[in-house]
């Protein structure tokens, strides 16, 4: 059988308890060594307070004197061992991570210091990887599972005939050949609102009583996206490449199905760039990445490193975000968080604070252009931050990567006086 069963599940999780080896387990489940790694590489969850860990920086803080430090109260004493204040406080703050976490068993399962450990755990649960595996298998079954290419291909062929009171069999009789669903199941798609028509389009269909909608998501660009790109796989890209440049990206919301501002935060300066997308979708993802490779050209690999997203549907085309889609070139990483994990890129959504400043929760976008976007992004990268030694994002990018590049992606420095981090600033 492929697929593990609840009852290999316990037994693996016994076994990592015990401390037994990947070749072990695989003996008695049947299965092979890989098939195992991944399964635990898939299902491990966090455990704990990771906002207790121990920074990866505290033997290099910054904050030598104690008294400028972000955290009320702050001592190196409290740094060394595991420091709350930090989390909280600092933006530099990034939990450490057990450097046995990077290679098998992936997990803190049969650690013998798991307790005393301040740091982040990681454990593989039986129960939690078998609803996961049950979810994503009922995913795999609902939804849309088209590429933007083949939904925009129907687009432009089957649809049009549609609209100008074609049958859908004949139009889909028309380019059957190259059609990448059968016409049963255009039909359902078009149910979904998958497509610019809808039943009043289809002339026989509104005679009928409609199907009962199947659960689950709408739409999955690629449901294999995250395979070859989990957090255990990003943890260990970084132990190969220390001195990799690792950006996180992210979604901020206005009014349910309206516009929305996609956000990209620079780690080691906390840049965060903002663009202004019509919808939550893969498409305006592709798009911003296609006009940053336009405005940066050759210098765009040496900026995007190394991508972390969440699992929203938005970021499940990272091939478009990867690879140059004019040359071919695989010129950057992406990442993914683990499932309900959000903490593992906290600096981007930390840095969603000063955007709330200035459009509170709740506000509407719809009205918004990329003109204000970029104001309100200027305004909130001069602020200056404890957390880069009272220089501000942007200045701290700009010596990083020169004023040139700065400008190029819109980065313009904005003076303290005239700094506005309130509503007024998008409505004067």
């Amino acid at each position: 059988m492929k697929h593990f069963t609840y009852d290999e599940r316990l037994l693996i999780q016994r076994a990592l308890t015990l401390g037994q080896s990947f070749s072990r387990i695989a003996d008695a489940t049947g299965k092979n060594r890989t098939s195992i790694s991944r399964e635990i590489k898939a299902h491990v969850r966090g455990e704990g307070k990771p906002a207790r860990s121990k920074c990866k920086f505290r033997y290099e803080c910054i904050f030598e004197d104690t008294s400028k430090c972000p955290a009320p109260v702050c001592t190196k004493k409290m740094c060394n061992i595991a420091c709350s204040q930090c989390a909280k406080y600092c933006d530099r703050y990034e939990p450490e991570i057990c450097p046995k976490l990077l290679k098998p068993p992936y997990c803190c399962n049969g650690c013998a210091d798991r307790i005393p450990c301040p740091l982040a755990k990681r454990l593989y649960d039986a129960e939690y990887a078998h609803k996961a595996y049950k979810r994503v298998l009922s995913e795999s079954r609902a939804g849309i599972s088209l590429s933007e290419s083949e939904m925009e291909y129907i687009a432009a062929t089957v649809i049009p005939l549609i609209k100008n009171g074609v049958s859908l069999p004949v139009a889909y009789a028309e380019y059957a050949d190259s059609m990448p669903v059968s016409e049963r199941t255009l039909y359902d798609y078009i149910d979904k609102g998958a497509f610019d028509v809808d039943n009043l389009d289809l002339h026989r269909k509104v005679r009928r009583k409609p199907a009962r909608q199947k659960s689950g998501p709408e739409l999955h660009v690629d449901k294999k996206c995250h395979v070859g790109r989990s957090y255990a796989e990003f943890l260990d890209h970084l132990e190969k490449h220390p001195g990799a440049k690792v950006s996180e990206m992210d979604t901020v919301e206005g009014t349910k199905g309206g516009k929305v501002i996609l956000t990209i935060f620079f780690r080691d300066c906390s840049v965060q760039l903002m663009f202004l997308r019509d919808a939550k979708a893969a498409a305006g993802v592709a798009a911003a990445y296609a006009l940053l490779r336009e405005v940066m050209g050759d210098s765009f690999s040496r900026i995007f490193e190394v991508i972390l997203v969440d699992r929203g549907t938005e970021f499940t085309d990272p091939s478009s975000i990867e690879i140059d889609q004019e040359t071919g070139e695989f010129q950057c990483r992406v990442f993914y968080c683990d499932p309900q994990q959000t903490n593992q890129k906290s600096r981007c959504e930390r840095n969603h604070e000063f955007i709330r400043y200035i459009l509170p929760k709740g506000s509407c976008f719809d009205d918004l252009t990329q003109e204000d976007v970029t104001l309100m992004m200027n305004h909130i990268n001069s602020l200056p931050r404890a957390s880069l030694n009272a220089k501000s994002p942007y200045e701290v990018f700009a010596a990083k990567y020169g004023k040139e590049t700065a400008a190029r992606l819109g980065l313009k420095y904005i003076p303290l006086k005239e700094l506005c981090l309130k509503p007024e600033l998008l409505k004067k």
